[in-house]
């Protein structure tokens, strides 16, 4: 059933027909029916997290949509709804969810300086910056729809990585991360429930069920993602590459061809008082010296820190830690230095490689038997 736009940050209401009983009974008479109606609205109002209903398949009407349930739906709805925001479970990137302490939770948050941020005149009405415009909040008192932002620099010809955090629950009909032209309509889809970036052609994007999606079409990519987990974005646009990262471990090339293009960061929420944290952006040019990095960390194995574990200059090391860290760290870092109870020198690392490979183990991933959960 669709309900016509009333009005921008207003609750749909129903259109009235004489064929409809349930129509022609509100307004009647009857104080019994009058008072349900009014309690059962209110009690769905008041529900945090809530998106309602989803149309994610129709494009051929943006002003319809359902944002909360009236006196015609039934319980067994009213439960499906509800079932629906329950949020997803996921890797985290550090244990504070685990602990009750994700809102205070600062983990992985290291940067102090940003290249670029959420741009305030680039987002749709229902979404809100905060925190010197890294943090965006979508739908801050209910959902009727989706809701964007982007980047606040055009990103061309260089390299650019970016990290954002997702700090509140994530749940809905989709909750996403990834990167668009200008051409897109942030508000286009205000009145419906979908996955917006990567719904057409101008835009890429990574569901928060692990599936990327480009004009429309989706595929499994990795697992799913919740809160408290880290988004990492590569976009090489030397080569017109576009890589994800979860919890600074690589996911691996999701789309290529992008050359030529001039893109801008993107996230899009459809879920109520749902947010993201821009904890990292960095951008530098294409050189030799970014190469041989890319080089050092596919021959370093994994669980080492590339700058650990090759001997350089210290104002080269700390260059390279500043712009290029994100690419030079272990797969899992984070884990690890939440679990080692004492750093480990190169040279034990060194060892421990080196039996692998005369066992002919594959390289470790993590030193730790904590450090992961994958």
């Amino acid at each position: 059933m669709a309900f016509k736009d009333q009005g921008e940050g207003s609750y749909p209401q129903r259109s009235t027909s004489q064929n409809d009983p349930s129509s022609s009974s509100i307004g009647t008479s009857n104080p019994t029916l009058e008072t349900t109606n009014v309690t059962r609205n209110r009690s769905v109002e008041s529900i945090p997290y809530t998106e309602l209903e989803s149309d994610e398949e129709s494009d051929s009407d943006d002003k319809t949509f359902q944002c909360t349930p009236t006196c015609s739906q039934t319980d067994s709805q009213s439960s499906r709804i509800m079932s629906a925001a329950k949020p997803v479970k996921a890797e985290t990137f550090c244990e504070c969810l685990k602990r009750g302490k994700e809102k205070y939770c600062k983990c992985g948050e290291e940067d102090s300086y940003f290249d670029w941020v959420w741009d305030d005149e680039s987002k749709s009405l229902a979404s809100s910056l905060r925190d010197d415009n890294r943090e965006v909040v979508f739908h801050v008192d209910y959902s009727c729809g989706t809701a964007a932002v982007r980047g606040s620099v055009p990103m061309k010809d260089d390299q650019y990585f970016w990290e954002v955090k997702m700090t509140t629950p994530v749940y809905g009909t989709d909750m996403m991360v990834g990167v668009g032209t200008s051409h897109i309509d942030l508000n286009r889809y205000r009145h419906m429930f979908c996955s917006m970036v990567g719904r057409d052609s101008e835009s890429w994007g990574l569901s928060y069920t692990g599936q990327l999606q480009h004009k429309g079409e989706k595929r499994q990519y990795s697992a799913k993602f919740g809160q408290s987990s880290i988004i990492g974005v590569h976009l090489d646009m030397w080569h017109g590459i576009l890589s994800f990262y979860k919890n600074r471990k690589p996911l691996g090339i999701a789309y290529r061809g992008l050359q030529g293009k001039t893109l801008y960061p993107m996230v899009s929420s459809t879920a109520a008082r749902s947010g993201m944290k821009m904890i990292t952006s960095r951008s530098f040019r294409t050189s030799l010296q970014f190469m041989c990095c890319q080089e050092l960390r596919r021959l370093v194995p994994e669980h080492m820190a590339v700058l650990d574990a090759v001997p350089l200059p210290p104002g080269l090391k700390a260059f390279l830690e500043n712009n290029m860290g994100w690419m030079l760290q272990p797969y899992c870092m984070a884990k690890v230095n939440v679990s080692r109870k004492r750093p480990l020198s190169v040279a034990d690392d060194v060892d421990q490689a080196a039996e692998d490979r005369e066992e002919g183990c594959p390289p470790r991933k993590c030193v730790s038997k904590l450090s992961c959960n994958s």
